[in-house]
């Protein structure tokens, strides 16, 4: 149903030229008075008002979401505008100008993480806030609801009045000319506000609108901040009521009391006042404003997602404000009359008269209340740009005319008060023509489509694709679980989100210490966040961070039965994965399973190592020349050495010397190892109760478990010594299984499996621990332990393991992983999967996921198994099959979806990465070089701000190629010494041009 424009009401133009003509002060146009409740303000007449910041909707909005949330929302402001009373103001401002003040505020928490663990990080910060800048526009969207006393009753009403009478005698305060008035609300108001707004944003977070209720200090900043944002701090905050009252002057006291109380308001939240420049155009601070309104709204109504799209592509500041009141058919009441008097006078007079019959109709014979609307709209432009201004002026009004093609006008007249009417919560009062509409068709029109994310600042800040920054923190509160999946086809840009994330996490908000990430990579994919920090750190911290690529050479063993340190035992969840293990490696090649008893005679053999290693078995004794730094603290040991001298009392005296990580490097040989299994499973006690089952080959299980374990030591030489590789201290270590997890065979699957374990064994298997393992350590060790265990509770950790389709045939590994899944969270544990297909995760992995990002839309039949498995809206497939792509200019665009403690989020977002931060993860081999090769010769910062400069977009892979195809022989081969020389060359080439332009003073 379209809108009526009714008569242009003369009175208020009148109005308006009297209050220009009198020259009242800006804190005329504010209504708002005083605070009367922790989310209540209070306006001159008693009214109550409340704001709700809304951020936006938790998925993605196509025809049906838009029909479901316009019916949905049309009904929970039926009760409130169906008849005089109320008001709500629905209001949004958006501005590219101011949203580098928006990016680094969300950015701000990360960089003071950055200070604080002494990260020199400040080239990736600032490129983030410039690249999205070119982007990205600042946006606010608010409701403000209004309950004025002609909601209540006329009994109510006077009984309010006669209760003001009364107060006003008894307590005798005077009049407050230079207060606030805290006794201006109406008390009988409260209740029903209080239960309006409570049941509106019960209803905008049921709809899917993420919303907040603002409390009054809040509030006043979010109207200050529309009404003058450059004269107003992001700390600002009013005084009212309950606050501490501010010094005023009182030089000349004359007894006034409200001299002496808070300031008004009005003055607070309008702190300077406007200069009309003209009759359109008004000065506030270092701006200049003009307004229009929309005059006559379309027959064929459009949604504000047009409107937003037309001005978006204008890429002018602007806000808007939609104020819908009650009482539609009582404002039509007079000209209805007159139009039926003067029908026969023209023929327009006799369309009026029938259009209000309609809406009369509707009112009493449908659920659609009829409601007062008026909408303004304004943009801004710096004092000097009048032209500017103009020009904006009307791209804004164009806009607005193709909007259903609606008709508007340039208000003209009292241009400060056209300028309040846009501004938030200050004023029900508008200067834009009164229409009166079906609240159905008004709600049609409103800004309700906007995307939210549910975190307001975090270390990874996306887009979506119109430009709203969208930021998100890994690992935060607002999600109970934290278990990423990431899929999509190769070069999609899963590496390079991956790293972003993993670098959010180090930078979230709050830490201490930089927190325990363990990655299992294939490749070297996360070495450049690997490179990234350690040249971020200062050199005594740069051993927090490691890559390795395991090999598999005794120079890298592992021996999978290390315990904590001073540890005779293992701890439950360190015995539970040696069984696992041993059972893995006990398995025949090509069978899912071990036979029947391994598991069992496992169990049992792992006891039976660690028992007779004790201090009470036959610990293993202390040889020297195994470890030069051991046998170099030793003199300084009050200890006795002979033949009879264990590891484990090397071990001790070293801890208590103060020398724990040489203590660890001692304990090493103490420890059981895999070719102790091999004895031990022949031991009397383990024959007593396994050696008569046999094995399906016909053989006792022992000898078959002898067997395949010794074939384990021969096969896997990284296994086969006291351990060698030593993570130290590091908390961020990514492990490459590239050499040593191979595909192509059951030979190979099994390795694969194998290494998988070990590795992340390896990295994580501290981080699970508790204080309840202090009861099974020597009491030396208990302090010690204490203090590591408290930390590691405290920190985040994170298990990512990369490539991920490797474990498809690897039953352990995938088991393991299920339980860190399920167990995560008790423990703190993140874990993210990446790999090229849904298909490469386990349906429970999938149930279990909280956040999940497909970077490739892939085939259509994948398309339909995403859609099916997560759920997915018909919009969500749309934007999966037409909008989701690999990087391109501007970024790389994926669907998203993360399960939060208020529901599930799905949005369509970009990942815009700047060149620098696309130089510090670039893992291609020759720009790694190159990269590499720059930070030792003129540092991490400067490399990547040169080389940003020098390729834009992250690679000089496409500068090597080409000058490697010139380098081709006859038959087209290139020798590996060429090869490397034109890196080599190319890298000279880079250093040469830095120092150049260094010396010549360009900065760069």
């Amino acid at each position: 149903m379209g809108m009526i424009d009714p008569i242009l009401d003369t009175v208020d133009g009148v109005l308006a030229w009297l209050s220009t003509a009198v020259g009242q002060t800006a804190e005329t146009y504010c209504e708002i008075e005083t605070a009367d409740s922790r989310h209540s303000l209070v306006a001159r007449d008693g009214s109550l008002v409340s704001i709700l910041k809304v951020h936006g909707a938790t998925f993605l909005i196509g025809p049906d979401e838009f029909d479901r949330m316009h019916k949905s929302l049309s009904q929970s402001l039926q009760n409130c505008l169906a008849k005089p009373g109320h008001a709500i103001q629905f209001f949004l401002m958006h501005d590219k100008e101011t949203v580098r003040l928006d990016l680094e505020n969300i950015l701000a928490p990360a960089r003071q993480t950055a200070e604080q663990l002494s990260l020199s990080l400040d080239d990736l910060f600032s490129e983030r806030v410039n690249e999205l800048y070119k982007y990205c526009a600042s946006e606010s969207m608010y409701v403000v609801v209004w309950s004025r006393p002609n909601s209540l009753t006329q009994a109510q009403l006077e009984q309010s009045i006669k209760d003001r009478v009364e107060l006003n005698k008894t307590t005798k305060i005077p009049p407050l000319p230079n207060a606030q008035n805290f006794l201006q609300a109406i008390p009988e108001l409260r209740d029903g506000h209080d239960s309006l707004v409570r049941t509106l944003t019960d209803d905008f977070n049921i709809l899917g609108l993420s919303s907040v209720l603002l409390d009054v200090h809040a509030a006043c900043h979010a109207i200050r901040e529309t009404v003058d944002p450059d004269f107003t701090d992001q700390k600002w905050r009013p005084y009212l009521p309950g606050d501490v009252i501010p010094i005023r002057e009182t030089k000349n006291f004359n007894g006034d009391i409200s001299e002496v109380l808070w300031p008004p308001l009005a003055n607070q939240l309008i702190p300077r006042d406007g200069e009309i420049l003209d009759l359109r155009t008004v000065r506030v601070g270092d701006r200049i404003y003009s307004t229009v309104a929309i005059d006559l709204f379309p027959q064929e109504i459009a949604p504000f997602g047009t409107l937003f799209g037309r001005v978006l592509n204008a890429q002018i500041p602007w806000r808007i404000s939609f104020l819908l009141e009650g009482g539609g058919l009582q404002a039509l009441s007079l000209k209805s009359t007159l139009a039926t008097i003067l029908s026969f006078a023209h023929a327009n007079n006799r369309l009026i008269g029938n259009a209000v019959e309609l809406l009369r109709y509707l009112e009493v014979n449908t659920d659609d209340a009829i409601v007062r609307l008026r909408v303004t709209a304004s943009t801004w432009a710096n004092v000097g740009e009048e032209k500017t201004l103009r020009l904006r002026l009307a791209e804004l009004a164009k806009a607005i005319q193709g909007w259903g093609f609606c008709e508007t006008s340039e208000v003209s007249g009292d241009a400060y008060a056209s300028v309040m009417s846009t501004a938030l919560g200050i004023s029900t009062r508008s200067v834009a023509t009164t229409s009166v509409a079906p609240l159905s068709d008004a709600v049609f029109m409103l800004p309700f489509t906007r995307p939210a994310s549910p975190w307001t600042t975090g270390a990874v800040l996306f887009r979506s694709p119109d430009g709203k920054p969208w930021p998100y923190q890994p690992g935060s509160t607002q999600q109970t679980t934290w278990i990423d999946l990431m899929f999509a086809r190769p070069g999609s840009g899963k590496s390079v989100l991956s790293n972003a994330i993993n670098l959010a996490l180090c930078l979230s908000g709050g830490i201490q210490r930089l927190p325990h990430i363990a990655i299992v990579d294939i490749g070297p994919s996360s070495s450049g966040l690997i490179s990234l920090l350690r040249e971020a750190l200062p050199e005594d911290k740069k051993h927090l961070v490691a890559y390795h690529r395991m090999r598999m050479r005794t120079d890298m063993a592992i021996n999978p039965f290390d315990t904590q340190l001073g540890s005779r035992y293992p701890t439950p969840q360190e015995r539970a994965f040696l069984v696992n293990f041993l059972t893995l490696l006990a398995t025949p090649i090509g069978q899912e399973s071990a036979y029947d008893g391994i598991s069992d005679m496992a169990g049992m053999i792992v006891d039976e190592l660690y028992k007779s290693l004790c201090d009470s078995g036959n610990p293993r004794p202390y040889t020297n020349n195994l470890e030069a730094s051991v046998d170099a603290l030793i003199p300084q040991l009050d200890l006795h050495v002979d033949s009879r001298t264990t590891w484990w009392e090397i071990t001790d005296a070293l801890f208590k010397a103060g020398h724990s990580h040489e203590a660890s490097i001692a304990q090493r040989y103490a420890m059981p190892l895999l070719a102790d299994a091999a004895s031990v499973c022949r031991s009397q006690t383990v024959a007593d109760l396994y050696g008569s089952i046999k094995a399906p080959t016909g053989e006792p299980i022992i000898d078959a478990f002898g067997r395949m374990i010794s074939g384990a030591i021969r096969e896997y030489p990284i296994l086969s010594k006291p351990t060698v590789f030593d993570l130290g201290e590091s908390r961020v270590v990514s492990l490459d299984l590239d050499e040593v997890a191979k595909t192509g065979g059951e030979a190979a699957d099994r390795q694969t499996a194998i290494m998988y374990m070990l590795a992340r064994y390896v990295l994580a298997r501290h981080y699970y621990l508790t204080e309840d393992v202090l009861k099974d350590l020597p009491q030396l060790y208990h302090e010690y332990h204490k203090q590591r265990i408290l930390e590691i509770r405290e920190d985040p950790k994170r298990i990512v393991f990369d490539e991920f389709h490797r474990t498809s045939k690897a039953k352990a590994v995938r088991d393991q992983v299920i339980v860190d899944m399920r167990e995560g969270r008790k423990w703190k544990v993140q874990v993210a999967l990446i790999s090229q297909s849904l298909d490469d995760f386990d349906s429970v992995m999938v149930e279990f996921a909280t956040s999940v990002f497909i970077m490739d839309a892939g085939p259509k039949q994948a398309v339909e198994r995403s859609t099916k498995i997560f759920g997915l809206s018909d919009t969500a497939r749309l934007a999966l099959e037409t909008r989701v792509h690999g990087p391109r200019s501007g970024g790389a665009t994926f669907l998203a979806q993360f399960s939060t403690k208020v529901g599930v989020n799905t949005q369509l977002i970009t990942s815009t990465i700047g060149p620098i931060e696309l130089w510090a993860f670039n893992t291609t081999a020759e720009d790694a070089r190159i990269r590499n090769a720059l930070y030792e010769k003129i540092g991490a910062k400067e490399t990547r701000k040169f080389l940003s400069m020098m390729y834009p977009n992250g690679s000089a892979a496409r500068v090597v190629e080409e000058r490697m195809n010139m380098l081709k022989d006859k038959d087209g081969l290139i020798s590996d010494d060429r090869s490397q020389s034109v890196v080599e060359e190319l890298i000279n080439e880079i250093h040469d041009l830095y120092k150049k332009n260094s010396a010549a003073g360009i900065k760069q």
